[in-house]
């Protein structure tokens, strides 16, 4: 029987809720970290996780906290520049590098992938020019490796996704002041026709790592697939919002149909 993950993201996606989620719904931390610990990333960096509210309703909330301190999972994390540039064939080095999972290698090159193409695409230039100033940093790596880690540990055959909040508002990047969604996580959004909504909220709700994740690993969006309910993941995202901002992880057994 195929096991199926379904992504409800009320109040968006970013990869530390993608690992908040996946560490609540049974992938051990400290074998995450182990993993990670191969890619042999010269930052040293820590996984701490935390149960938290949203709303009056618990949730796990994940940061990851890099050598030089600590340096909080908010939604706009992955906009803060990055020391060095890294560039795509870096990060396929490092992870192709690393001794992970075969499943979790190949996830983590799509999702990389996908993200470079649609930051090529934003920018006009070609995808190895793509330098990830605005997720090349640690943290970034860290969240979309470890949530792979994550989906190949539970298992999954099959993940779908919800449609997604846009978010309102602008966020300050690299380049400036930028309308929401950010152009990456418009154009990842556009290339799988993610379907879309406003559920009245400001801010960065989807970020490009939670855009890339679910572009490169979703199978498909819009309403729960059938399938046996087994466990709930509840991964909090950096902020409060008017609806609990948490990332739903559902996962079970494929329900025959009729």
């Amino acid at each position: 029987m195929k096991t199926i993950a379904y992504l409800d993201c009320p109040s968006g996606i970013s990869g530390d809720m993608c690992l908040a989620a996946l560490i609540d719904a049974g992938v051990p931390l400290a074998y995450l970290q182990e993993q990670l610990e191969s890619l042999g990333l010269t930052e040293p960096f820590d996984l701490q996780m935390a149960p938290t509210q949203r709303q009056g309703q618990r949730a796990l909330q994940v940061t990851v906290q890099l050598g030089s301190g600590p340096e909080p999972c908010g939604p706009h994390h992955h906009h803060t520049p990055a020391t060095g540039y890294r560039h795509l064939p870096d990060i396929q080095r490092l992870i192709t590098g690393a001794n992970l999972p075969s499943r979790a290698r190949d996830w983590s090159l799509s999702v990389f992938q996908r993200l470079a193409e649609a930051e090529a695409a934003v920018h006009g230039i070609a995808v190895e020019q793509v330098h990830f100033h605005e997720v090349g940093a640690t943290d970034a790596i860290v969240d979309i490796v470890g949530t792979c880690l994550g989906f190949d540990y539970l298992n999954l055959d099959q993940i779908y996704c919800s449609a997604l909040p846009t978010g309102e508002g602008r966020v300050q990047a690299a380049h400036g002041w930028l309308p929401l969604p950010a152009p990456a996580v418009l154009k990842l959004m556009e290339q799988r026709a993610m379907p879309l909504y406003s559920n009245g909220c400001q801010g960065e709700l989807v970020t490009p790592t939670g855009a890339a994740i679910v572009a490169a690993l979703a199978q498909g969006f819009g309403p729960p697939p059938a399938m046996h309910l087994q466990r709930v993941g509840l991964g909090a995202g950096g902020t409060d919002l008017p609806p609990p901002n948490i990332l739903r992880l559902w996962t079970g057994g494929e329900r025959s149909p009729g």
